[in-house]
């Protein structure tokens, strides 16, 4: 039977299966046709079919040439003067207990053919740096190998290497190629070296006694035998990309070639991460797999981003005791990168929001940096929902995290804590000087309140409604210049300044508007045959004026803080009083939705609706003086004259106040637009803080209320008094509608609307 096979089989592998069915077929003549016999050879016939096609499928793939045995890397040693170079293999044990260092042998699928051994009968051995992961042979003969090179030690000292993929080959062969099949080497990285697993609550890499192996990672994402694995060890992310901490529980994670792919579970987010921008790792006390991905858009993961000063796996220690000039160094188990400080306030309000961490590392400070001792009150800081840093020198993302590991000092402990770029003090602004200023406006608002509710002859319905505006802008400014002052230690006292501010400044607004209305609503109807406004429809319309102004002011800010207490979307939640004593979002930035929608939209509204009314007083004061000056002569028309000067001097008044109100608003806007240059935003705050002078200058500082100042203090001596009554009745104009008596008023009206030829 040897010499039919031999005779009637050629020796090409590619017919080898359809040979040996024809010389079993041979046989199969030869036998009596017994059913029996008949059986037994076509099993045979079947299984030696299936034998022989499985060897065929064998031999037809490329064998892998490895230079190195298994679970052993390439190392490169160059010796002597003129630096021979030799290649010689090493195993982990090896290489950590004589360089202490971790090596990361290849990983060679059980259904890969797989050679071992170098490249022999050579005058030289040439290397070649591997820039595909499709291997093919560039030299005749088979004995070309690849591996990983993982050492490279000159004259005995080892060099930094970046681990790559070599092929090693016989210099002699070098002008001659063959075409062969190719294999692939897939590129993993995991996370954490061997015997450790990574923990995403402290964002380490940590020991463990669980089976963590790079065998075991593989068994767990059901990779094929058909391939081979490259796996190196850490994720080093650039310094503009965040790694992002991906769990199971979360996310489905699946290796496609070289790439991973996640989805999120919950079908909101998820992405192809590239070779090289991933690792996976088991996490650590679960069990379940953690992935880490380099990336630039946090957001399609839905990812916390937060900022860690040294790289995964290092800590800040101190160079001397009392300082916090301090350089990376490697972790000791026991220094954890415990931020729960900074995101238990988060989680209050959101349960979910640190489920997903992403971490970027490394902080550029042109000027320097600063350290936030969180234990001094004037360092106090704390994180925003948007990964933002709320510190002394202001709002934004210069900063980092890190742990201060001094225990080696006396008293020393470890301290986590925020570092801060440092920005030169002339980009900072002086708050001691807007205290100041924020001080003499409260100053000067208070004596217009004094005034106004001490002198009885301006307590009519337009000083009603200025008492009202004026308290407003107090109790604004007030909350203001303490905010101003220093930092508020207290959480509550901070939020209930904050919604000081916001409720005085709304309020005010809202006032205003009525003044606006009132001014309009007198000009609008002048020419009406209504009789003049007595005291007790006065009140009225001042009662419903109050219920209108304050509703709207308490419902904005009712309506705010339950946004607040219970949030329903970010855009929507102030934050309150979380660091700065106003809103906690970030100016100029996607985050500052809030101080929109509850603050400059509203007011915007209020200052537009102003301005309407404002023009339309206008016109109507325009028409009414015309009608004035046709009137005749006499006591109806001089009284009717002193009317429209009456009304008129409300007009430019309120029109003052809406000058320096909008321009405040106006500031606020453009102030959530640009921010440079600084010179021209320094007059603008100049402008607002001096607000309360202006309405001083505005309300107070005027001939007719020196006089009804010094009548009220006793100051006026009769004689002089009566002989200044008549300059009295032409600088008070404000009061003179109070002496007219009803009559008068209907026949001034009546008068106003006789239309003229």
């Amino acid at each position: 039977m040897s010499g039919f096979e031999n005779k009637q089989c050629p020796a090409r592998r590619s017919t080898l299966t359809t040979c040996c069915e024809r010389s079993m077929l041979s046989m199969l003549v030869l036998v009596p046709r017994a059913p029996g016999i008949l059986l037994t050879m076509r099993l045979l016939i079947v299984v030696s079919a299936i034998v022989y096609a499985s060897a065929g499928s064998v031999q037809e793939d490329k064998v892998f040439n490895k230079c190195c045995p298994n679970s052993q890397s390439l190392m490169k040693v160059s010796d002597g003067e003129d630096f021979a170079t030799s290649f010689q293999c090493i195993d982990r044990e090896s290489a950590q207990k004589s360089y202490n260092i971790s090596i990361s042998p290849l990983l060679i699928g059980d259904n890969v053919p797989v050679q071992y051994g170098m490249p022999s009968e050579c005058d030289a051995v040439q290397m070649v740096q591997m820039i595909s992961s499709e291997l093919d042979d560039r030299f005749q003969d088979s004995e070309n190998c690849h591996d990983r090179l993982d050492l490279e030690v000159l004259n005995g000292t080892l060099k930094q290497n970046i681990p790559e993929i070599v092929e090693l080959g016989c210099i002699k062969n070098e002008s001659a190629k063959t075409s062969q099949q190719k294999l692939t080497i897939q590129h993993y990285r995991k996370c954490c070296p061997r015997g450790k697993s990574y923990d995403t609550n402290f964002h380490l890499c940590r020991d463990t006694d669980v089976n963590n192996t790079e065998d075991w990672l593989l068994q767990h994402l059901n990779m094929s035998d058909h391939d081979i694995y490259d796996i190196d060890h850490g994720l080093n992310c650039k310094m503009d990309q965040f790694g992002v901490e991906l769990r199971e529980e979360y996310f489905s994670l699946e290796v496609e070639g070289s790439n991973l792919k996640v989805t999120s579970r919950n079908g909101k987010g998820g992405g192809v991460a590239l070779p090289g921008e991933w690792c996976l790792d088991g996490e650590y006390s679960r069990k379940e797999l953690v992935a880490r991905v380099c990336t630039h858009d946090n957001s399609k993961y839905g990812a916390l981003s937060v900022r860690k000063c040294c790289p995964i796996g290092y800590h800040y220690r101190p160079r001397r005791c009392g300082s916090f000039v301090s350089k990376c160094t490697p972790n000791s188990d026991d220094v954890l990168f415990n931020i729960t400080d900074y995101l238990e306030p988060l989680q209050r309000k959101d349960p979910d929001i640190a489920d997903i961490i992403a971490i970027r590392t490394d902080l550029h400070c042109p000027e320097g940096r600063i350290v936030l001792n969180k234990s001094v009150e004037r360092d106090r800081h704390q994180l925003t929902p948007d990964g933002r840093l709320i510190s002394p020198v202001g709002v934004g993302d210069s900063y980092c995290f890190e742990a201060f590991d001094s225990r080696w000092c006396p008293d020393g402990d470890i301290l986590i804590t925020a570092v801060n770029c440092f920005v030169k003090v002339k980009d900072v602004k002086n708050f001691q000087i807007s205290f100041v200023l924020i001080s003499i406006s409260s100053v000067c608002l208070a004596l217009t309140l004094v005034v106004y509710i001490a002198l009885p002859e301006l307590r009519n319905l337009h000083g009603r409604t200025l008492i009202c505006h004026v308290s407003m802008m107090l109790l604004a400014f007030s909350c203001l210049a303490r905010v101003q002052y220093s930092r508020v230690p207290d959480d509550t006292a901070c939020t209930l300044l904050g919604y000081g501010i916001y409720f005085g400044f709304v309020a005010a607004f809202a006032w205003l508007n009525v003044m606006c209305f009132d001014i309009w609503w007198t000009f609008g109807s002048v020419r009406t045959v209504q009789p003049m406004r007595k005291a007790d429809a006065e009140l009225r319309r001042f009662l419903w004026y109050s219920l209108y102004a304050w509703s709207t002011a308490i419902f904005l800010t009712l309506v705010m803080f339950l946004f607040d207490k219970y949030p329903v979307a970010p855009f929507l939640d102030a934050n309150m009083g979380e660091g700065m004593c106003w809103f906690g979002t970030v100016q100029n930035s996607g985050s500052d939705w809030p101080h929109y929608i509850y603050f400059v939209i509203p007011m915007g509204l209020v200052t537009c609706t102003n301005f309407v009314l404002w023009v339309l007083t206008a016109r109507h004061c325009a028409r009414v003086k015309s009608e004035v000056h046709r009137l005749q002569a006499g006591s109806v028309g001089d009284r009717a004259k002193r009317r429209f000067r009456v009304d008129r001097a409300k007009y430019v008044l309120t029109g003052k106040l809406w000058v320096v109100m909008g321009a405040g608003w106006i500031s606020e806007l453009l102030s959530t637009i640009v921010s440079e240059p600084l010179w021209l935003w320094s007059i603008i705050d100049l402008t607002n803080e001096l607000q309360g002078v202006f309405i001083f200058l505005i309300l107070v500082i005027k001939p007719k209320l020196y006089y009804l100042i010094r009548k009220r203090l006793g100051l006026e001596k009769p004689d002089a008094q009566k002989n200044g009554a008549s300059s009295s009745a032409r600088t008070s104009s404000t009061f003179l509608s109070r002496a007219l008596s009803t009559d008068e008023r209907n026949n001034a009206r009546m008068s106003l609307n006789i239309k003229q030829p």
